[in-house]
């Protein structure tokens, strides 16, 4: 007779835990769909506060609290997901071996990336265009977005083609500088000055030669500046007196990979390619660890009590963030291209490391290693948000003379004291299951993987209302929610893109209709531990 709490699954060979809990985590479980569901809030909250973001709210502000609300969930969010994932990880290898995992792992994660490539990240790239689009009320910002139908319209109702903005720099100079040979030429044609210089003397070809823009180049050369090059030369070819080269002010261009030109951003789905990465260093490991003797299985239980070093392992890449301190921000640093930033990937690499580690894995008092931290949650929590986030913020942005280590510091003890303090959190308040939680856990990752888009575009449509920033900021986040559960109840819920999970794919294996087949393999993992 099985026993009612536990159940002995068969394991990889030579691994040193061979049970696995039955009973579905569900505080963990809900833990990740709220990681996943606070993107959704952070994205929103960018709207509000002057920021790269494309849509800037008529309410945006420096004086609200948005770009707080930003940096607190920044500070953890990230982090929690991938020591979840890391846990997660290393339950499924333990559960169906590798030759499953990887298989599991390809379906559920690199799948779905594979068709958000095609279809998220070229949605996001247009809808940011066409609302930022939607914004512009002046030429230069019309240049600044590459619009040359604006900048033509502009132009056509009366805009002087010789205008000026800070340092002397012209329309045209702009054009130089963001390698718009098209638009250069529009304003030419228009009569701008192609010999014209800044309060630095710099002309538009000046800025030409330090963008690299050879396109722009050959328009201003069309249009009566001298070529300087050389008999037989190139632009390439070209040194300035200071010893400069062509294009020195746009040096990533040319360490950019041909692949990396390709994808220059996954936009919110990097953390799925991160995931590829960590996954396949897991898999390393673990085909490591089981070609060798039993003798390293027996080394690697010691590594558990060690488990707590991987703490203040996480300042060395956090040190690097902001540059090492030039450009102070409080959290990680975003890495969204195809060629990771080193330190950024290994930064998330611990917090995974901590994960795989902890899962399984007991205190010498007999706790789970991952529930041990957040036995004091109540007194993290208040402590970390009230008293550690503040003076973290203050030293980070403001206190410049501050060594950034110590920076640093202040702000990995915030992110780990986050993640003890809200493991604890769910697991005192959500051990058990409750529908509508478990409900909002399984379609978290449709609600992150498409939202995006949608709260661009909302956030658009609310930009100019005359409301208070929190009735649109609340209302933003009422909305879009009930648009995105829609969304997964009718299109995700019970259909086949539903079986992009485990449960799908057993479905898929059975010879039943697949709604049947899919709700009874629902019912079968309710007894069984999280899905990851």
């Amino acid at each position: 007779m099985i026993h009612p709490t536990k159940i002995e699954i068969p394991a990889p060979e030579h691994s040193p835990i061979t049970t696995v809990p039955e009973t579905r985590r569900h505080d963990l479980d809900a833990l990740r769909g709220f990681a996943m569901l606070l993107g959704v809030v952070l994205h929103i909250s960018l709207a509000f506060f002057p920021s790269f973001w494309p849509v800037q709210d008529q309410t945006s502000s420096i004086d609200g609290q948005y770009d707080e609300v930003l940096a607190a969930i920044h500070g953890f969010r990230m982090p929690l997901f991938f020591l979840l994932s890391g846990l997660f990880t290393a339950m499924l290898w333990r559960r169906y071996g590798t030759r499953s995992f990887v298989w599991h792992r390809v379906r559920r994660i690199a799948l779905p990336l594979a068709i958000g490539v095609v279809t998220i990240v070229p949605l996001m790239n247009w809808v940011s265009a066409e609302v930022i689009k939607s914004q512009v009320d002046d030429i230069w910002g019309a240049i600044m977005i590459q619009n040359a139908g604006a900048v033509e319209d502009y132009l056509n109702n009366g805009n002087d083609p010789h205008s000026r903005g800070d340092n002397g720099l012209t329309l045209l100079h702009l054009a130089a500088l963001i390698d718009n040979a098209e638009i250069a030429e529009i304003l030419l044609k228009a009569g701008a000055d192609p010999n014209a210089v800044d309060k630095n003397g710099d002309s538009a070809f000046g800025y030409a030669f330090f963008a690299g823009s050879n396109e722009v180049a050959d328009v201003l050369v069309e249009f009566g500046i001298v070529d300087v090059r050389p008999q037989g030369t190139e632009w390439e070819d070209l040194k300035n007196p200071k010893g400069e080269k062509w294009g020195h002010g746009a040096q990533n261009k040319a360490e950019r990979s041909e692949l990396d030109t390709w994808i220059t951003s996954f936009h919110h789905l990097w953390f799925l390619w991160f995931l590829l990465w960590l996954l396949a260093g897991f898999v390393v490991v673990a085909a490591v660890a089981n070609s060798v003797t039993d003798s390293l299985w027996s080394v690697l239980p010691g590594v558990g009590q060690s488990i707590w070093l991987l703490i203040p392992v996480t300042l060395l890449f956090q040190v690097q963030m902001g540059a090492g301190g030039d450009k102070p921000v409080f959290g990680p640093d975003t890495s969204t291209g195809l060629i990771p930033e080193w330190h950024v990937l290994a930064y998330y690499a611990v917090f995974f490391a901590f994960g795989s580690i902890a899962f399984g894995r007991r205190t010498a008092r007999g706790t789970m290693m991952i529930d041990a931290p957040g036995r004091w949650w109540f007194v993290i929590l208040p402590l970390t948000l009230i008293i550690l986030f503040p003076i973290g913020l203050v030293v980070t942005f403001l206190s410049p003379e501050t060594p950034w280590v110590i920076t640093s510091v202040l702000q990995i003890a915030f992110t780990w004291a986050m993640i003890f303090g809200l493991l604890g959190l769910f697991r005192a308040l959500l051990s058990q299951e409750y529908r509508v939680v478990r409900y909002l856990s399984d379609a978290s990752y449709w609600m992150y993987v498409i939202h995006l888009p949608l709260v661009i575009l909302a956030q658009s449509w609310v930009r100019t209302w005359d409301a208070p920033s929190a009735v649109k900021f609340f209302g933003l986040l009422f909305g879009v929610s009930i648009v995105l559960l829609i969304s997964y109840h009718v299109f995700v819920r019970r259909t086949p893109i539903g079986c992009l999970s485990l449960a799908g794919t057993l479905c898929l294996r059975l010879g039943l209709p697949w709604g049947i087949r899919y709700k009874d393999e629902r019912r079968r993992q309710n007894r069984a531990s999280p899905r990851a």
